[in-house]
């Protein structure tokens, strides 16, 4: 079965793109930075680019005499999602920053967490050609909390701050040929997980050879994929999968993340989304884990890049002050009687008069 996972997800990864493999529970999902535009670098423009969501999603319930039953409830998720690129020339230098927390509060159940993750990404590239670029990266990632397996009496803990922590160290290459599209080969990758609850220093505890090891280190090879395609108007699903191999410990044996993202607009400050993610990491626990969540919250994007329309300004005349201005002046003429009698007493013209011309028509 586990065979089968890794060939399926294999497959899927030629068509879809991401930067490091996470192994806490989502996929490390920066892939995005590589995919603004088909345009490569040296058709960017140079200097920093922002780009930035704030999300918001709240759920409350609240009963009072109501037969079909229930329970007061209220749940909050908040999510930051920040990218500082800066860009010159072949260079770039691509910086995000995730940090997501939620949590749901009831008279049975007290307070749980539903989401905590903290993702810190920076990497580095130069073009070496067309839709190929020179890679490397760093990727810090965690949590802010305790997790608890509230199924077991007492509860178990499972996690913690920088328990586990990974630092994640790539060099290699990626290919994207346009702005939907992109792939991520590192042949030396470096996986440093770090276990810094001593309830939780166990061998075999993510890994860990014997009791009380802090570290784990790993060396292998990452690819990535990401494919993002458009359903309906507003509506856009996001594919991404991440597949690492230890090198020096079993190397078919794959570890698989792959996160899909089903985004449906509404309007400029409301989205709802349908996440699903899918772990398979003998490290961990050797079953394969699945996570669903959908939501509807509202959200807040930043982008340094988006041109403001100018408002057109108003066309107003100018005014001329004509106070001082002196009057139309006609010049003066002096009436000859001897040329108006000819005129209009005798009815006869003088081609030489000043008055009137062959052209004058009575």
């Amino acid at each position: 079965m586990r065979l089968i996972f890794s060939i399926i997800f294999l497959i899927l990864s030629l068509f879809t793109s991401a930067q490091f493999l996470d192994t806490s529970g989502n996929l490390i999902i920066d892939g995005r930075k590589y995919l603004k535009s088909k345009v490569d670098t040296t058709g960017r423009k140079s200097g920093w680019e922002v780009y930035g969501t704030n999300t918001l999603t709240v759920n409350q319930n609240t009963f009072s005499n109501w037969l079909a039953g229930g329970e007061n409830s209220v749940s909050l998720n908040g999510k930051v999602d920040y990218e500082f690129n800066f860009r010159k020339q072949k260079h770039f230098w691509d910086n995000r920053f995730i940090l997501e927390y939620g949590f749901i509060d009831n008279k049975t159940n007290g307070t749980r967490k539903t989401a905590d993750n903290i993702n810190l990404t920076t990497s580095y590239g130069y073009l070496i050609r067309e839709k190929w670029y020179l890679t490397s990266s760093l990727n810090i990632r965690s949590q802010f909390s305790a997790g608890y397996d509230y199924a077991a009496t007492p509860r178990k803990k499972l996690s913690n701050l920088f328990a586990p922590g990974y630092i994640t160290i790539g060099l290699g290459a990626n290919y994207t040929p346009n702005s939907s599209f992109s792939i991520s080969i590192q042949p030396l990758t470096s996986r440093t997980t770090i276990v810094s609850d001593r309830d939780l220093q166990k061998k075999g505890s993510y890994g860990l050879k014997k009791d009380g090891d802090v570290f784990l280190f790993e060396i292998g090879a990452y690819l990535g994929g990401r494919y993002k395609f458009k359903l309906f108007e507003n509506v856009t699903y996001d594919n991404n999968i991440g597949i690492f191999s230890n090198y020096s410990n079993k190397f078919y044996n794959l570890d698989i993340v792959y996160a899909g993202v089903l985004d449906m607009k509404i309007n400029n400050f409301m989205s709802t989304q349908l996440t699903i993610n899918m772990i398979y990491d003998d490290d961990q626990i050797k079953q394969t884990q699945f996570k669903q969540a959908l939501g509807i919250g509202l959200v807040y994007k930043i982008d340094s890049t988006s041109k403001k329309k100018k408002r057109r300004k108003k066309e107003i005349l100018p005014y001329f002050d004509t106070s001082e201005s002196s009057p139309l002046k006609l010049p003066v003429m002096k009436l000859n009687k001897q040329h108006y009698d000819e005129v209009f007493e005798k009815k006869t013209i003088n081609e030489n008069s000043i008055y009137l011309k062959s052209e004058t028509i009575f």
